[in-house]
């Protein structure tokens, strides 16, 4: 069995999944196969992160005319020949099903939009009717939609009225076990988020929490990077920036923190916060598709909508011990059972339709 994964959002998330199941699949024997695009915070080790067993295969996507990168991809996926093709992100979900009509006879093909790109909370109503139309275009090629998150299926259904499995992300304990060293001693609490400073993370809120945090009590760090104008207000509210960390170090960093705080606008399934709950990590995260699909309210974390919710509740967090490791202590364990790798494999296997 042949299985091909596409993805040109070769970072944060989309990548961690992609490299799961690639990785995953060579596990089981199978021919695996990843097309990729490179952007500009695609890691520099990036065929350092699959196993040896998968093939690589660069065909630039983004920065392309559409209809060149979609011809190169098809030419790729008729040189491979394989059987079933995984197109992962918006972008990539439209290049592969356009350039695959009327060919790839027999050929599986499903598509992950990790969040897809009509959910975006930054664009106009008219952008977001040219998305809409955008996928519409590429259900003319037959393809399985897989969802992330119920927000995500819902939103297939609701604008496209496609039918989407569910399949929500999953994180390997393994690794995150291997990096939990604890939290490091010391005499505030410390207040993480992880990811791309961009539009979608609202680092502007971020911010704005932690302007109006005790300086002295709270200190607040982002482990990732952006551009000079996303980053200003971070550096002006006393937000320490990482830059883009390896995988091993980023794990490190949210294992020393206190409190796990998500700004998000819009998100598919939020890895990062996943990764937090499997380290125990009590999670702050505003109420936006994907976050609350990740997070129950006072149970696995917890859910704000506001500035002053956000800092009440990073605040008890950091006060009421009992609370905050409760809130650490179920997180962890849903995140073991909910989103473990037996689970998701398991369901994937049924998805591509190689056990039932």
């Amino acid at each position: 069995m042949k299985i091909v994964h596409v993805i040109e959002s070769s970072a944060t998330g989309t990548l961690s999944m992609v490299r799961l199941i690639a990785n995953g699949l060579a596990d089981c024997g199978l021919d695996v196969h990843v097309i990729y695009s490179r952007r500009p915070e695609t890691p520099e080790n990036f065929n350092a992160l699959f196993d040896e067993r998968v093939k690589l295969h660069h065909v630039q996507m983004g920065g392309k005319p559409p209809w060149l990168a979609a011809l190169r991809l098809r030419a790729m996926l008729r040189e491979i020949s394989p059987n079933v093709v995984h197109l992962h992100s918006s972008y990539a979900g439209f290049l592969g099903r356009i350039g695959s009509l009327l060919g790839s006879p027999g050929v599986r093909f499903l598509y992950s939009p990790h969040c897809i790109s009509f959910m975006r909370q930054d664009i106009s109503t008219w952008k977001r009717l040219a998305f809409i139309a955008l996928e519409r275009i590429g259900t003319l090629k037959s393809c399985l939609y897989v969802a992330c998150s119920e927000s995500e299926r819902i939103a297939v259904k609701k604008h496209l009225g496609m039918s989407a499995v569910l399949l929500e992300n999953a994180v390997s304990g393994r690794d995150y076990f291997a990096a939990n060293l604890g939290r490091a001693k010391r005499d505030y609490t410390e207040v993480v988020c992880v990811g791309g400073i961009r539009r979608q993370k609202n680092p502007r809120l971020f911010a704005q929490i932690a302007a109006r945090m005790d300086a002295e009590r709270f200190r607040f760090k982002w482990i990732g990077d952006g551009d000079d104008e996303a980053k200003g207000p971070l550096i002006q509210a006393g937000v320490a920036i990482t830059g883009w960390l390896s995988t091993e170090q980023t794990l490190k960093e949210v294992s020393e923190a206190d409190v796990y705080l998500s700004t998000s606008d819009w998100e598919g399934m939020p890895v990062s916060v996943i990764e937090a709950m499997l380290m125990g990590k009590p999670s702050v995260v505003s109420r936006c598709a994907g976050n609350v699909d990740a997070v129950s309210h006072l149970r696995t974390g917890v859910v704000y909508e506001t500035v002053d919710e956000a800092v009440d509740w990073v605040t008890r967090l950091a006060s009421d011990t009992a609370f905050s490791s409760a809130v650490g202590t179920s997180a962890r364990e849903e995140a073991l059972d909910r989103f473990g790798l037996d689970r998701f494999f398991k369901q994937l296997m049924q998805t591509y339709r190689l056990q039932t």
